[in-house]
């Protein structure tokens, strides 16, 4: 955890991201309370952890092991990955910042810690689900399931699978066969992920406290 001094310089350098960061998170968590039943689904969040923060419970915002796996793999085989954390996500959701550059990264990171200090670990999977893109018309967990189809009160398994994907493969306003196929092979991996994780704890800190519908059951995904 960073300390106060620390956080305090940062969050005065850093004053007009963060409190761009600190609105916008305020006010998906008093959308959130004011819609319980919309809420994304403990399934939905335990997906998220599971393909793009598998370590979530035990950073403070951001992964130094992921970050060093991609950038290893960037110097020795040109491939690009991401190694940022929900808090980061949230961070650049909030912010619109996607330049490709390090002053962003670094920048990013910083708020990211700043995010982690202030905001309860459990109740950060559904605000990025919350606010997340899925694609065109698809800002945001109701807009998503509402384009889609879905009920955003209660979605299956399978349903949770194939919406999480579009975090990583946003679907464009005419999908493309190619487009479809990754979010098929997406699902299909998250929910490997997911039956691996349920066994070794990876979603301990979710268990319970979690923001979630809680009209929702967590079906069997899956096994193939």
């Amino acid at each position: 955890m960073i300390g106060r001094i620390l956080a305090a310089a940062l969050e005065r350098t850093l004053r007009t991201d963060w409190n761009t960061v600190r609105t916008g998170l305020d006010a998906a968590f008093i959308m959130i309370e004011r819609t319980p039943e919309c809420t994304p689904p403990l399934v939905a969040q335990r997906l998220l952890v599971s393909g793009e923060d598998h370590r979530h419970a035990r950073h403070q915002g951001f992964d130094l092991i992921a970050i060093g796996r991609a950038c290893w793999r960037r110097l020795s085989r040109g491939t690009h990955e991401g190694g940022s954390t929900i808090e980061q996500q949230i961070v650049r959701v909030l912010t619109g910042r996607y330049e490709r550059t390090v002053a962003r990264k670094l920048r990013e990171i910083a708020l990211a810690t700043l995010v982690a200090r202030r905001y309860a670990k459990h109740r950060l999977p559904a605000v990025y689900l919350w606010i997340g893109y899925y694609g065109w018309r698809m800002n945001g967990y109701v807009q998503a399931c509402g384009r889609l189809g879905l009920s955003s009160q209660s979605l299956s398994s399978e349903e949770a699978a194939r919406l999480v994907a579009r975090l990583k493969y946003p679907q464009p306003r005419e999908a493309s066969a190619h487009r479809v196929s990754q979010i098929e092979r997406r699902a299909k991996h998250l929910s490997a992920l997911y039956r691996r994780h349920v066994l070794d704890g990876t979603y301990r800190h979710l268990d319970g406290p979690a923001l979630c519908n809680r009209s929702t059951s967590i079906e069997p995904l899956p096994q193939s």
